[in-house]
């Protein structure tokens, strides 16, 4: 459990009768009080995540902005809100759905993406349920994601559920998605993660515009293909795509714990503001799935702590989903 996470005073729990066809609920982890996935064609997802937040969260169109941030959109003005707004309920409150989509942004890896976040100030909590994915998977799930929080309920919290809160839920069966389990550095702070995104931190040595960021993605099988994948981070770099030969001789074999990975190190440019920037990337494939990290920011910046994200993902201590 994350600091952040212990620090929450007593919050509600969570229940609900029944899932819309499809989703499957994964339980509470970290600052997640529930968890949920859905699956469409071709290997599309999406991930509903409910997180409640001391406090009011700021405004709607703050909220608005560091959404539409993480799928590297630039922000809008208060005018522009209604055309991002749908409306709703959540147990019985009329609350706003806000709309995200992706297809603008200069990030390809975020064109084919769309969050829907619905937000309820209650009890000095902000609840957070965000639906976050391929826009297929999303859009289709809109009308679902309004019929299931129609029907939630907040209940008082238990001893069972600690200081978190614990989901109740009596449909039917559930599973638990892989986890891991590292020695997070120090100096990385903790911070909220994007969309499709399962771990995300800061460290020292970026800036507003150009931070340090490392993240941690897992997904089912092999997403799609080692090198379609690595060549997608090349053009986040502003690279141009690599033949299959020439990928080979640029990733390096990495040892982690029961295995070995794939590590690779790219330097380019901000396809957004010109600016040097750096990855360094790592793949894991273990029990099934796929586990992505990336090390990105200012070259230098990067460059001072290249060792520390190579340590953390040799760390890695995987378990296996149900």
């Amino acid at each position: 459990m994350s600091r952040l996470a212990e620090a929450l005073p007593p919050q509600p729990g969570l229940r609900w009768q029944t899932l819309p066809e499809g989703w499957v609920s994964h339980g509470a982890e970290g600052l997640r009080v529930a968890n949920f996935t859905i699956s469409g064609s071709d290997d599309r997802r999406a991930e509903l995540a409910v997180i409640p937040l001391p406090g009011t969260g700021g405004t709607d169109v703050d909220l608005v902005n560091l959404w539409r941030g993480q799928l590297s959109l630039a922000p809008i003005g208060p005018e522009a809100l209604p055309a991002h707004t749908d409306e709703t309920e959540i147990a019985g409150q009329p609350i706003k759905l806000f709309n995200i989509v992706g297809s603008e942004s200069y990030d390809t890896e975020a064109q084919g993406h769309q969050i829907l976040v619905a937000a309820l100030r209650r009890d000095g909590f902000t609840w957070f349920f965000k639906l976050a994915g391929d826009a297929p998977v999303v859009e289709a799930q809109r009308q679902p994601l309004k019929a299931f929080l129609g029907q939630v309920e907040f209940t008082a919290p238990s001893a069972e559920a600690g200081s978190r809160g614990v989901p109740v839920s009596t449909a039917g069966a559930t599973g638990r998605p892989p986890s891991a389990r590292w020695q997070v550095p120090g100096a990385w702070e903790a911070t909220e993660p994007t969309a499709m995104v399962h771990s995300k931190w800061l460290a020292p040595g970026g800036s507003a515009t150009s931070p340090v960021e490392i993240t941690v993605s897992v997904l089912p099988g092999d997403a799609g293909g080692l090198v379609p994948n690595l060549n997608r981070w090349r053009s986040q770099v502003g690279l141009p795509p690599a033949p299959d030969g020439e990928l080979a001789a640029l990733s390096d074999n990495l040892e982690v714990l029961g295995g070995k990975g794939t590590l690779v190190d790219f330097n380019g440019s901000s396809p957004e503001h010109g600016t040097p920037l750096r990855m360094v990337a790592a793949v894991v494939k273990r029990d099934g799935h796929s586990w992505y990290y990336k090390l990105m920011g200012p070259p230098e910046a990067v460059g001072a702590q290249r060792d520390a994200f190579v340590s953390f993902v040799q760390t890695a201590q995987y378990s296996r989903g149900s």
